[in-house]
């Protein structure tokens, strides 16, 4: 038998998907009230009485769709370690690859939304903090050989990517370019390996030691 909390939770699940899906197809411009009661069927009445205001809907929204990227991340990283050793470009392939999906770039529109919002900012802001430290957590887990990040540290490394490739899916949904990623992760790996620290030089070949000339006495010499 169901229970009134376990109805409360599948209520508030259901407002936060719909909420979630709304984002990610409309846009935030898009994103009412009337609109997630809709798709949710529910009245604003009922998604009043679990939300407040857009702004509480719009924070726990947030904390639900990074949420999902998380478990997705964890999934997606469990599975590259299970594979075996994860190159630093295959690292950076599979971060570009997470970071293009539907539902972090319309996690993107609301780190927008956020600059003008500062209710949004305040909900918006622990959760983003946790999101980049889950990133550092798991690249840590991953079987990355710690000197092919070069001289800077792998938190750093990170840091770098995923602010490099946040930077490219902006570009990207703002002129529609397709490329852009793929730029980003060229430059991002040339510029790991540039850092690397170079092998060293293989010992050179041993030369035996030449043999002194050999006078040969010939008759009649002294």
């Amino acid at each position: 038998m169901v229970t009134q909390a376990q109805r409360r939770i599948s209520t508030r699940t259901r407002l936060l998907e719909a909420a979630t899906a709304c984002l990610v197809e409309a846009g935030y411009a898009e994103l009412t009230t009337t609109a997630v009661a809709k798709r949710a069927g529910l009245s604003q009445g009922a998604l009043f009485r679990y939300f407040p205001s857009k702004q509480a809907l719009l924070g726990a929204t947030a904390e639900h769709l990074f949420g999902t990227l998380r478990s997705l991340y964890e999934a997606r990283f469990g599975a590259a370690m299970r594979k075996g050793a994860v190159t630093l470009v295959g690292a950076l392939e599979l971060l570009a690859e997470l970071l293009q999906d539907p539902r972090y770039l319309a996690a993107l529109e609301l780190h927008t939304a956020a600059r003008t919002d500062l209710a949004l900012r305040a909900s918006l802001d622990p959760v983003v903090h946790r999101h980049a430290e889950n990133l550092r957590r798991l690249a840590r887990a991953l079987p990355i050989e710690r000197s092919a990040t070069g001289r800077i540290s792998l938190d750093d490394a990170v840091d770098l990517a995923t602010l490099a490739l946040q930077g490219a899916a902006v570009h990207r949904l703002a002129v529609r370019d397709t490329t852009a990623f793929e730029r980003a992760v060229g430059a991002l790996t040339r510029l790991a390996l540039s850092t690397s620290p170079a092998l060293p030089a293989p010992p050179a070949a041993r030369r035996r030691p030449a043999r002194p000339t050999s006078v040969r006495h010939v008759k009649g010499s002294r």
